[in-house]
Order: C-alpha cells, then structure tokens, then sequence
C-alpha cells in the first residue's frame, strides 16, 4: 500500500453515487414513480440516501419494504425504477465538493482515473456525462461489468486491471462502509469522503484535493 514516504498513486479509483455526486434526488424521483405505479408509499430524500451502495436491486428491495410492500412486488418495481431512472437520470444530480477541478489536477499530474460503481456501467456514465465528469474519468467499471460487486475485491480489482495499475499504487475513495471494505479487502488504501456515513477508522478527507496529500486524521 502507499506510504507516507511516497504517497503519490499512479491511480485514483471512486465510488460515483454519495462520492463524486449527489445522485439521490434523482433516484428518489425515479424509486416513487415506481413505488406509487404499485400503489407503495412515496420515500422521501432522506429515507433513500441510507440504501445506496448496493446496486440497483439491493434498493428497490430495501425500498418497497419501508413503503410497505412485499416481496412479490420487487421485481415490478425494480423494471419501473430502471425505466423512469433511465429517463432522467440527472435532472437534480450535482457534482460534491472540488470534484472537478480535483480531477483535472489529478490527471494533468499523470494520474489515471476510474470509477467503480454498483450502479450499472452504462448509468455510471451518463451520470459521469450529465454531470461534466466522463471526460476526466479514464475507465468506469460498474456492477454488470464484473461476476463480483462490492464490497466484493474483485469488482476493485477489475478496475484497476483495466487501468493496468497494481493495487499497491492505486487509492479508492468512497462514503460508505461497502467502499471501506471493498479497498481494506484488496490491500488499497483508502480515503473516506467528509460527506458520507460514518466508518470507523477509516482517513477522511474534507476535499476531493486532498486525496494524494499525507494521511488525514478520521
């Protein structure tokens, strides 16, 4: 793993939803139009935010049950959430913190840039294009890419292997447990985003230009 000696990775890897971008307004937009086609109860914002990270099926599921469905009624609302999603899936998403400007400082360094995503690749990067990312992002690896999603190494692992970057000189960041895991899993360090959920023990960082710098306190 890099070291304070010599902190400087040939590679950045991000979590895109909740760590490069505030995609949750859409997708609660997307989650009640499907939740009241089947007559469920709308989720509100806040209630949303807490089941991103596991993929698309992973939050229709956890969805339904808090507005009261059942199981039967996944498969349904999972086929509505990706139609409405797809329709529109940036009318409210923004870019968190110096993302930008802290891209193009990584990559006019010589970093290469990837995005490992449990969001579905070709989602990933619309989301990447509607927010003024995809052009200083090199490789987007998302959940239908891989036979293994996070906290899965594998799914990492597969994003850096396209980038051609060993795990010992890459860093991920992300803003959930499930991204905690996935690098602490593969041996690559890590750093938690200021915005995200709380994890124990894990370098937070206030600003996306701080990735490279030395170990921050958590």
């Amino acid at each position: 793993m890099l070291n304070e000696r010599n902190p400087a990775p040939s590679a950045v890897v991000f979590d895109l939803d909740g760590t490069l971008v505030d995609s949750a307004p859409d997708i609660t937009d997307a989650l009640n139009i499907a939740l009241t086609a089947h007559s469920l109860d709308r989720l509100d914002v806040e209630q949303v935010r807490p089941l991103l990270g596991l993929g698309a099926r992973e939050l229709v599921a956890q969805a339904v049950t808090i507005a009261g469905g059942q199981e039967p009624d996944v498969e349904g609302v999972l086929a509505d959430y990706a139609a409405a999603y797809e329709a529109k899936p940036v009318e409210a998403t923004t870019v968190n913190a110096d993302a930008i400007p802290a891209l193009r400082r990584l990559r006019a360094a010589g970093v290469k840039i990837g995005v490992c995503t449990n969001k579905r690749t070709h989602m990933a990067r619309a989301v990447l294009a509607g927010t003024g990312l995809a052009d200083l992002v090199d490789v987007v690896v998302g959940i239908d890419a891989t036979p293994q999603a996070k906290p899965d190494p594998a799914h990492l692992a597969a994003a850096l292997e396209a980038l051609n970057v060993a795990p010992s000189e890459a860093i991920y960041v992300g803003d959930t447990e499930i991204d905690a895991r996935t690098a602490r899993n593969l041996g690559v360090t890590y750093r938690h985003v200021a915005w995200g959920s709380p994890v124990e023990d894990c370098p937070v960082i206030e600003r996306f230009a701080d990735v490279t710098g030395p170990t921050p306190m958590s």
